[in-house]
């Protein structure tokens, strides 16, 4: 379970949407995609909300076949996935709620010789129009917003092709729709009322290396969805203690409009400790012996690195708040995604914006697609 450490847990309102009782029929997705098992690799190619949310169960759930995410039309990622992959062994996954992202179209383009199953809406869209030309097998995408499918066909299907539990990950999401509504509010209001006060950006660094892929899913959240008529915070993201040698600086000694946000792990089973040669122990640190590490679970280590960065944002008077998940699996990855969307929502909620649209989203595509006429 995913727990925050501020004292008093708040009721969350009545609001609440539709978008989170949706659920996806596993069985008949799993009869769908039988055919394509046969398959050893999977690229996935789709943009923003439809690639989020798998990006962090395949970094999270350890997949047992190859996948690569293709996010751009680049070349230089294009050309390097298309030599990695054979396409008699693969399986291209083309994922897009609209059927009309110019630019997820471009990329699929260049793996037409590859076999492709596509997610989308099956009676409109430019997509949909290409599956029916070219004999590709169509799932129906839902009508919720990429951002928020990660208990879809969006994300379940490549899911359940590189091997993850969709059922236990399904689980986890519809758990935390159900136990994490009240954490989920009291951390948006966390944030709201900080918000009031001046502290626009949001600083979340990550001590669970597992967890590394929901850093452009929170992103995206909270910018996508709240972020409207000169609303919201700046949400961003790194991996502890990496980011000590780096965002820190800007965290702690930058200016004091930062709430830092840290995500932990309880310890993992089996755990290892540092175990240090007798022929090093006496090499000096810091007027200390090496010996001083001897002999502590590297779990613990992580931990003391968590906690010093905490201890100094508390001496300097930053607000901080700690996300607590207890251990990595199916559920809890589920669990997460889950609390994110509320999160998201209810941050939504407090300003007063729709957490479903993206306007200015939608307007830099059509600018994009104006320029790429001119370029011919």
């Amino acid at each position: 379970m995913i727990k925050i450490d501020i004292e008093k847990i708040e009721k969350a309102p009545d609001n609440w949407s539709e978008v989170f009782d949706y659920r996806e029929d596993l069985e008949k997705l799993d009869r769908e995609l039988e055919p394509f098992r046969k398959y050893k690799n999977v690229i996935v190619v789709g943009n923003g909300g439809s690639i989020s949310s798998y990006d962090a169960y395949c970094a999270a759930l350890n997949p047992s076949v190859q996948t690569e995410t293709v996010w751009t039309m680049d070349p230089a990622l294009l050309n390097r996935v298309k030599k990695r992959f054979d396409p008699n062994k693969t399986i291209v996954i083309a994922v897009s709620k609209s059927g009309n992202t110019l630019g997820q179209m471009e990329a699929l383009l260049y793996f037409i010789d590859f076999p492709v199953l596509v997610v989308t809406n099956p009676n409109e869209g430019t997509l949909s129009e290409l599956a029916k030309k070219l004999g590709w097998h169509v799932i129906p995408h839902p009508s919720i917003g990429g951002r928020f499918s990660g208990g879809t066909s969006s994300t379940l299907v490549g899911a359940s092709l590189v091997g993850l539990n969709s059922q236990k990950i399904l689980e986890g999401i519809v758990d935390g729709y159900e136990k994490l509504r009240d954490t989920a509010y009291t951390l948006s209001k966390y944030y709201f009322d900080l918000d009031e006060k001046g502290f626009s950006e949001v600083y979340v660094t990550c001590y669970c290396e597992p967890l590394k892929g929901f850093g452009n899913l929170i992103v995206q959240l909270m910018h996508e969805s709240v972020c409207k008529e000169e609303k919201g915070q700046t949400f961003y993201f790194a991996m502890g203690p990496e980011a000590q040698h780096h965002t820190n600086q800007r965290f702690l000694g930058g200016r004091k409009n930062v709430v830092g946000t840290f995500i932990v792990c309880q310890k993992p089973k089996p755990d290892i400790k540092l175990e240090i040669n007798e022929t090093i122990k006496d090499v000096d640190y810091k007027g200390d012996k090496l010996s001083v590490v001897d002999g502590i679970s590297y779990s613990d280590l992580l931990d003391a690195e968590y906690l010093g960065t905490k201890g100094d944002a508390d001496e300097k008077s930053v607000p901080n708040v700690t996300i607590t998940i207890d251990e990595v699996n199916e559920k809890t990855v589920g669990q997460m995604v889950s609390f994110w969307h509320m999160v998201a929502f209810y941050s939504s909620v407090l300003r007063g914006v729709n957490a479903f649209d993206q306007p200015a989203v939608e307007r830099s595509k059509n600018i994009t697609l104006d320029i790429i006429k001119n370029l011919k």
